[in-house]
């Protein structure tokens, strides 16, 4: 199958890292999260028409280990200063993803220069978060992520499209992929600092705000970003919300256990962004590839649900609408991503 080879070949591209989170695996403790997202701007509008566009799709496992669980190769880690998180909880994880992106006509077999180019990202990465508690109702989570993995043609973005339009949408097949960016090593690095505050502990349980500040640096990225998330709903786990594949904070959102059998909330959430590179618009680092003219600053409106039928299980479901990306686009995007948890310990 297509994506076990894309995740095998991210896999091969990281071996290091993928020695780090095989370590974690081995601990004694089995506990913590698995996590699988999908993003798709068909789960925006399902029984509309389908439209595949810019950022058309995304897919990411994570497993993060439980609290404290650090392997040897990773204590390093927790001699970061913590800026004013005193008795911080640590966790490692491991993650591999793809995304693609396309412009809006995918039939036209032409160069499009006035769309966003054809291209994916295929990547392997180690996380490592680490969250304090100040009080009942103030917590504060720093998040960092090391991704590396290859842009274009062996990202295989292409492969993957086709065959997923062969099977579901078979007079749909995209004919541009041939101008996709071309290959190119990829690094990222995600860095990402979120507050938790509810008035009081009671009111937690029903209602709290998240702050968060974030960035990423490598030749994939270079963008800072900031937002809030509001979340009401009953008996609000203990985490910083639900994340999107290319929020600068894991998936996970900070929590490895859960302590309430049941909780479910909705939540609305805003972000802006400035961004100095992205290889997706801005094309290759030493290749002459197709471009666009990106914004230096986009925005992102979201809301969603999140429910935990017991203690054990999450789903969560996201749609965020974004702001135009570069000169020339017609409309903003919207996608929506789903996002199930699996908590490992019983």
């Amino acid at each position: 199958m297509i994506f076990q080879k894309a995740f095998s070949r991210a896999a091969k591209l990281t071996a290091a890292v993928a020695f780090v989170g095989a370590s974690v695996a081995h601990a004694e403790d089995a506990g913590g999260f698995f996590s699988i997202v999908d993003e798709n701007d068909l789960w925006s509008d399902p029984l509309g028409t389908h439209q595949d566009r810019h950022y058309t799709h995304g897919s990411k496992l994570t497993w993060v280990a439980s609290d404290d669980d650090l392997p040897r190769l990773t204590h390093a880690l927790e001699k970061i200063p913590t800026w004013g998180m005193d008795h911080a909880i640590g966790n490692v994880g491991f993650a591999a993803g793809q995304s693609m992106f396309t412009p809006e006509n995918i039939l036209n077999p032409a160069p499009i220069p006035t769309d966003r180019p054809y291209a994916g990202w295929l990547y392997a990465g180690l996380l490592f978060e680490r969250r304090a508690q100040a009080s009942d109702h103030f917590a504060t989570l720093e998040s960092f992520e090391l991704d590396l993995g290859i842009i274009g043609h062996g990202s295989l973005a292409d492969e993957a499209q086709k065959f997923i339009h062969s099977v579901r949408f078979p007079e749909d097949i995209p004919q541009g992929w041939s101008h996709q960016i071309k290959d190119e090593p990829g690094l990222l690095l995600k860095y990402a600092r979120l507050w938790r505050w509810s008035p009081t502990a009671r009111t937690g349980k029903y209602f709290d705000i998240i702050p968060r500040v974030g960035t990423e640096v490598g030749n994939v990225n270079i963008s800072g970003t900031a937002g809030a998330t509001a979340r009401v709903g009953w008996n609000l786990p203990d985490d910083f919300g639900v994340q999107i594949i290319d929020s600068p904070a894991a998936v996970n959102g900070g929590l490895t256990e859960r302590k309430n059998s049941f909780s479910a909330y909705l939540f609305a959430a805003a972000d802006g962004r400035l961004v100095g590179h992205d290889i997706t618009l801005d094309g290759n680092s030493y290749q002459t590839s197709q471009s666009v003219k990106k914004y230096d600053c986009v925005n992102d409106l979201s809301w969603g649900f999140a429910i935990q039928p017991c203690c054990h299980l999450e789903f969560s479901y996201v749609q965020v609408t974004r702001s135009k990306e570069f000169v020339g686009q017609k409309q903003k995007d919207v996608f929506g991503s789903f996002d199930v948890k699996f908590m490992c310990s019983f």
